[in-house]
């Protein structure tokens, strides 16, 4: 029998025609390439006419950018109602918080929060309140609305209130289209929703999409397109969750490169006309991904992808050449579709990467025109595209083995196979590579997926039965699910095995499990009519010309940013401030603190809707006071943060009810702790409460208990301090049942685990005049420095980010060659083993970096200092939770605030206060003088304090 694959790209479209014996491995009969066209089908069609000719075929499976163009050119996209079942949480995050203005006003037809919601245990948030959800129905309806986006909290792990609004939404409509989160996507509430609403917006598209391909295939041939994943979606799914499909087209490249090369472990490298894509191949499958993916317009979901990283060079790159100093620039432009107008090796005027390859005698056979070019340009081109090559494919590699090479695409013919390539055991560029994609298409398969928090036993409770038990279920529900979407139950195999303990949680009992079983399409699930209707017409008008004009994505401009202050001198926060700060705050983490987007997205909500505004003052100007000052942050653990945002109040209240308590009004805020998620709740509870958030913090950086706070290891009450969780319920601490700051972290810690792992928390108010002596100064300038050198040295970045901290790079590119995690009283303990050049440096972690050692044993950096790891490349920060092998990292070393660094202090944040013990080494501080925004911005400093 006979498979087709086809991959609808943004220049090309690629068809294959397969055969397929029972015992045999499918072998490569036809293929074709056409240019795509506007309207996508005319273009695909032509290319299944040359390769299906009168061959009998039972499938079709297409990848296609059809979806995803509709987004990016704004059109067929439908007005959605978006519900988002939570009760009383969340609502500090709204839906498409972020988003770009017209792409939002596109979709965003009307969006309501409703009762209801799980937390992470499985309890409710609030039952839901059915009439209130038909009247959001029929407002909906009312407005012309035909889809709706439901997205319940946690509701991968519990999604029976997904599924009731749905059944209460049919109840009121039988027409209109439905998304449910939890189809779509696991943990990660505004990652989750925003892939479904996406979805969502698309459905009368897709319909309308799938309708017309079934209207111009034959009747009878089961068709499929393939998803981000390397899996399939029968045609009706497709119409279903259109998202899956947007990113397909990488991953279709590496699923053939593996069939046709037959390597099944290795990097596979798929070179188009604009761009290379570098991916792992693990038994055959791409590596995945769900970390930051950003499909459209840096909008992030949690959809998985394959692993790749993407980067500017393919055969229609343009070369520019200095001839006067004999050097050449690589792109990043190109002259994409028009290659065969513009190349010198069509006639054209520009060189292009293909004219370095006929040039160099890498390719033969392309265009009507021989090209000659001087050799430095070709040996400068071919040295690049080799150190590019190397450069990344250490930095995707799995292991420290040396690794097989796959080359496909055909812009490929850059590469110089014959070379030799350090770490690489062969390069190889298969038969057929330049259509691999679409090879890889008609070879996709079935899968299924879970993600749930489960409570797992440790082994020396029971010898490990009860988490074999719970894990042995979870594979036999997984590998039925699979087997339900169309797989044949003899190929059902497991790919994805992940437990992930959270943090923070006593006992260490509750994991995130996520599961992933594959397995091949069961053809047979599929009834097909007579073989002579499978000749119907295959005619249609071809449409040769270009893709349509890709809208490009608006950036704002991050750079020559200079704080803004009033006539008093008061620090006045705009949109930018926040982007620079929320960077800071990560870098400031430490690799801990949990992660600063969704407060930074809070942030830009609160200054866009214009209600509230943030005005910063230093330390200082409460120094001659005797007001009241208190520190707010949450308190919970990063992986419920995630799901469980927060509503927006749970700080406010908790410092409304100390107010109350003490029968004083609180006259000004500081942030309890600037590194991470934490880092910018002072601002946003000063904007609420319409008073001034103080420049500074009580940590200098993450740390993970409360009494490692500046005023209690300074000896200041640790009462009274208020906590306060989703549903608004508050509780005091008072001296009557806690004597000290060890006493308030267990009571709040255990408070905060029976309240969701997610409460704001206000901490014991300060005095003015005390002030100063007891938080670290200048937190917010700091982290608004870090950021603003990033965003403006795009270089240098790592060196700027390092100058602006006053701190040091203890190493630069280096390679992450293993990771090792594990649980241990709540927290999530482990090292992180970074190769450079001929040592090793070691970072042993307990949710922040805590110690930089080499493997001789040399301590290069210890806390309180700050060890944060950041990205090679983008010069992110990355956080312990998610560095992983082959990360090509630099390590930054901060110095601690100098009141950190004290005798005193080292008591409770020093390497002994985390139970580690180095007896050869000393921990040296270095005082450094951590300066403000007033101090380099505003010269009136000292004429405007209080």
């Amino acid at each position: 029998m006979h498979i087709v694959g086809v991959d609808v790209g943004g220049t090309n479209t690629d068809a294959v025609l397969l055969r397929i014996e029972s015992n045999d491995s499918p072998k490569v009969v036809a293929t074709a390439k056409t240019v795509t066209t506007s309207d996508v089908f005319s273009g695909m069609l032509h290319a299944l006419q040359q390769v299906i000719n009168d061959k009998e075929i039972v499938a079709i499976m297409i990848g296609t950018t059809h979806f995803i163009n509709a987004l990016i050119q704004r059109q067929g996209l439908a007005k959605v109602c978006t519900i988002r079942i939570c009760g009383p949480t969340t609502h500090a995050v709204s839906p498409m918080s972020n988003w770009p203005t017209d792409l939002k006003e596109t979709i965003d037809g009307l969006t309501v929060f409703v009762s209801g919601g799980y937390f992470f245990d499985g309890s409710e948030i609030s039952p839901l309140d059915e009439e209130e959800i038909r009247s959001v129905i029929r407002r909906a309806l009312a407005l012309d609305i035909c889809t709706f986006c439901v997205c319940g909290v946690f509701s991968p792990c519990r999604s029976d209130q997904e599924k009731r609004v749905a059944e209460i939404i049919r109840e009121e409509s039988t027409t209109v289209y439905i998304t449910l989160s939890h189809e779509i996507a696991g943990l990660g509430l505004s990652e989750r929703e925003n892939a479904s609403i996406l979805n969502a917006c698309l459905r009368p598209l897709a319909k309308q999409t799938i309708e017309a391909l079934h209207e111009a295939l034959p009747g009878d041939v089961p068709c499929f397109l393939t998803r981000n994943d390397g899996t399939l979606l029968s045609s009706e799914d497709s119409s279903r969750w259109p998202v899956f499909t947007f990113a397909s087209g990488s991953t279709n490249s590496m699923i053939g490169a593996a069939h046709l090369s037959g390597i099944k472990d290795g990097i596979v490298i798929d070179v188009g006309g604009t761009s290379i894509d570098i991916g792992v191949i693990v038994n055959g499958r791409p590596r995945q991904t769900q970390t930051n993916v950003r499909l459209i317009d840096d909008i992030r979901v949690n959809i998985p992808v394959a692993d790749t990283v993407s980067l500017p060079l393919g055969g229609g790159t343009i070369i520019h050449v200095n001839e006067k100093e004999h050097t050449v620039q690589v792109g990043p432009d190109s002259v994409a579709y028009r290659l065969d107008q513009e190349a010198l090796a069509f006639g054209g005027k520009t060189i292009t990467g293909t004219d370095i390859a006929l040039a160099a005698g890498l390719a033969t056979g392309i265009g009507h025109c021989s090209v000659k070019l001087s050799s430095f340009i070709v040996e400068q081109v071919l040295d690049y595209v080799k150190e590019l090559v190397t450069r990344n494919i250490e930095r995707m590699k799995t292991n420290i083995e040396p690794v097989p090479v796959v080359l496909c695409g055909g812009g490929s013919i850059l590469i110089d196979i014959n070379q030799s390539f350090p770490g690489v055991t062969q390069m190889v560029r298969t038969d057929h590579f330049a259509v691999c994609n679409a090879v890889g298409a008609a070879l996709c398969s079935i899968s299924a997926s879970m993600d749930l928090i489960v409570d797992l036993l440790p082994s020396s409770v029971d010898g490990g039965q009860q988490r074999k038990q719970v894990i042995d279920q979870l594979i036999v529900d997984v590998r039925q699910k699979c087997k339900e979407n169309g797989a044949r139950s003899n190929t059902i195999h497991l790919t994805d095995l992940e437990q992930i303990p959270l943090a923070y949680h006593p006992g260490g009992y509750k994991h995130r499990v996520q599961l992933t079983a594959i397995g091949r399409l069961d053809l047979d699930k599929f009834n097909r009519n007579a073989r002579e209707t499978r000749r119907e017409k295959f005619n249609p008008k071809i449409k040769k010309e270009p893709p349509s004009a890709i809208k490009p994505p608006i950036y704002i401009d991050l750079t020559k940013k200079r704080p803004t202050f009033d006539e008093n001198g008061v620090w006045c926060i705009d949109a930018i401030d926040i982007e620079y700060i929320a960077y800071g705050t990560g870098i400031l983490g430490s690799g801990g603190g949990g992660e600063s987007h969704h407060c930074k997205l809070w942030c830009l909500n609160v200054l866009r809707e214009g209600k509230y505004k943030m005005r910063v003052v230093p330390p200082s100007y409460f120094a001659a006071s005797s007001d009241l000052i208190v520190g707010a942050g949450f308190m919970g653990a990063p992986t419920v943060s995630h799901e469980l945002l927060p509503n927006g109040h749970e700080c406010l209240e908790a410092v409304n009810v100390l107010e109350k308590y003490l029968l004083t009004n609180i006259a000004g805020i500081f942030t309890a702790e600037i590194g991470g998620a934490n880092g910018m709740i002072g601002l946003l509870v000063a904007a609420m409460k319409n008073i001034f958030c103080i420049d500074g913090d009580a940590m200098g950086r993450a740390f993970p208990y409360l009494n490692q706070c500046l005023s209690f290891i300074h000896g200041l009450p640790a009462t009274p301090s208020c906590l306060c969780d989703v549903r608004g319920e508050t509780i005091i601490g008072t001296d009557e049942s806690i004597s000290n700051s060890q006493e308030l972290e267990e009571f709040f810690r255990k408070e905060c685990t029976k309240r969701g792992l997610c409460v704001g928390v206000a901490f014991p108010p300060i005095h003015g005049t005390q002030l100063e002596k007891n938080i670290l100064p200048y937190s917010l300038s700091r982290a608004w420095f870090l950021g603003e050198a990033k965003f403006n040295h795009r270089i240098d970045a790592i060196q700027a980010v390092a100058r602006a901290g006053q701190g040091r790079i203890l190493i630069s590119d280096g390679k992450v060659i293993n990771v090792e995690r594990h649980t241990s009283g709540g927290f999530v303990r482990g090292h992180v083993f970074i190769e450079i050049e001929d040592r090793t440096l070691i970072i042993d972690f307990q949710n922040e970096n805590l110690v930089a050692r080499y493997d001789n044993g040399d301590i290069a950096a210890s806390t309180p200092d700050l060890i944060t790891l950041v990205e090679e490349d983008s010069a992110e920060p990355l956080a312990t939770e998610i560095v992983k092998y082959g990360c090509r990292v630099s390590v930054l070393v901060l110095p601690a605030p100098e009141p950190m660094t004290t005798l005193q202090a080292l008591q409770y944040v020093g390497l002994q206060a985390f139970g580690l013990d180095f007896p050869n080494y000393a921990y040296t501080p270095s005082h450094v003088s951590i300066k403000s925004v007033w101090d380099v911005f505003y010269k009136r400093h000292d004429d405007n304090q209080k």
